[in-house]
């Protein structure tokens, strides 16, 4: 399979948007964006987390809470802040949370349908 590309919109807390085209990372958990656009947009890291790279590394990331936007369907989702030269990307979660998957023989965004399972029947008493 080969990269998926998506445009995609991140609104800040100032009521900035930027308008980014991603890699969509099936692989990553957060959606990311280099630093100076989450400066730019003034996006305040509320949290902070460990995260493996591609090459194995691990860093400590910040994470922000913004409104991602992707083919019309718009919903807050936590952002990693990346490096100055990092590329921006959409990850798993960011996917899940707006209702898309990657369709692995096209390599575009598809739409899906939100999973909530009935509990097993302890779950029920």
């Amino acid at each position: 399979m080969g990269e998926t590309r998506a445009p995609f919109k991140v609104y800040g807390p100032n009521g900035k948007v930027v308008e980014l085209e991603a890699l969509v990372d099936t692989g990553a958990t957060f959606t990311k964006l280099p630093g100076p656009v989450a400066g730019e947009l003034e996006l305040k890291a509320r949290y902070e987390t460990e995260v493996e790279l591609a090459d194995g590394r691990r860093v400590r990331r910040g994470l922000a809470l913004a409104e991602v936007e992707i083919e019309g369907v718009k919903r807050p989702v936590l952002i990693a802040a990346g490096g100055e030269k990092e590329k921006p990307l959409i990850g798993y979660t960011t996917l899940e949370i707006l209702g898309f998957k990657v369709n692995p023989i096209t390599g575009r965004l598809e739409r899906t349908i939100a999973i909530e399972y009935k509990g097993s029947r302890i779950a029920e008493r």
